[in-house]
């Protein structure tokens, strides 16, 4: 069993992409999605996921009421794929709704038992998340590392309200976009349209950056022969993304991001209000929201009346969008970006 952690709100669109890749999903909670994957498909989750925040292995499941049953159900586990001499360590305990709820406690006992059945030493990091609800305890050694699967490597610098790689792939992917005509108008340091070549052309996200689990027992091998696989399927063509905003300092930043990711977008200064939009394609963009940006969605409408012909699917803080742009979205999606509750509203129907 695989966890893939995701940001609160969207775990939709990591079980669409996952069940896309072939995998069965069993479940999802609040920011998990439960895969039925096993040990060795921990180097394809970290290479290819694009929505996802971390790949985490679930190592076993059991229930406990007391810090003696958890102690005994953390012996109990197979750890036999972690090699004496590993380093380990409980990373991260959480617990609702459960008669265990001192997390320092519960790291404690848990280590103990960890420790009694491994010699911890110095050498490979095997990080233990532990999540207990309702009694109901799951434990999962993360696999991608300190770092999580939203750093991609090209973005350097980051524009004042910068959106996840993660986010903004998952946006893309909630509005079903592949390989067509996109425009995004709010383009900031340009995460959307980067994310959006990246996908069209194939380019898998950590194709460039390492994992914690590369070292691990008997995945060394299987990470340099997807890398090697995934480079030879990168599609040599550029799509057509175009992506504006305002602030030529910002967009500056989005060319040298888009050169780190080897990829080509027009990229252009304009203001969102005089855009004219030819043939059909999607709108997929995260305008920017606050009091100082009150005069963007009060010209927002702007965008549908000079683009008629185009799907648009856009984050805003207003649930009630239909009274700015006058017409009700097909579908809402709420989540949170940056502790702040979203809404990703999508006009499919033009």
């Amino acid at each position: 069993m695989i966890i893939l952690t995701s940001t609160l709100g969207l775990e939709g669109a990591v079980a669409l992409e996952v069940k896309n890749y072939g995998y069965r999903i069993t479940h999802s909670e609040s920011g998990k999605v439960f895969v039925n994957a096993d040990y060795q498909d921990i180097p394809f989750m970290n290479i290819h996921m694009r929505s996802a925040e971390r790949v985490l292995f679930v190592v076993g499941r059991f229930t406990a009421k007391s810090f003696d049953e958890l102690y005994d159900g953390m012996k109990s586990l197979d750890w036999s794929f972690i090699p004496d001499g590993s380093k380990v360590w409980i990373a991260k305990a959480r617990s609702v709704s459960s008669k265990l709820f001192a997390e320092r406690s519960i790291q404690s006992v848990a280590m103990k038992a960890v420790a009694s059945s491994l010699k911890i030493g110095d050498g490979a990091k095997y990080p233990i998340f532990i999540n207990i609800r309702k009694d109901e305890v799951v434990v999962a050694v993360d696999s991608t590392g300190e770092k999580g699967l939203h750093i991609r490597g090209y973005r350097k610098k980051y524009s004042k309200a910068p959106l996840r790689e993660t986010i903004a792939a998952s946006l893309l992917i909630l509005a079903r976009y592949k390989k067509g005509n996109l425009i995004d108008p709010f383009c900031g340091s340009g995460t959307i349209p980067i994310e959006a070549a990246m996908m069209a052309k194939n380019i898998a996200p950590g194709i460039k950056r390492n994992f914690i689990s590369e070292i691990w027992m008997d995945l060394e091998n299987i990470y340099k022969e997807l890398r090697e696989k995934a480079l030879n399927e990168i599609k040599d063509f550029d799509p057509s993304i175009t992506c504006s905003d305002i602030d030529e300092n910002i967009l500056k930043v989005a060319r040298e991001n888009a050169k780190r990711a080897g990829i080509k977008i027009e990229i252009l200064k304009r203001d969102f209000r005089k855009m004219r939009c030819e043939g059909k394609g999607k709108i997929i963009t995260n305008p920017p929201y606050g009091k100082r940006m009150e005069g963007i969605w009060r010209d927002f409408r702007k965008l549908f009346q000079n683009c008629t012909e185009w799907e648009k699917h856009f984050v805003s803080p207003f649930k009630n969008i239909y009274k700015i742009v006058g017409k009700a979205p097909d579908k809402s999606i709420p989540f949170f970006n940056s502790g702040i509750k979203v809404f990703f509203h999508q006009y499919y129907r033009i």
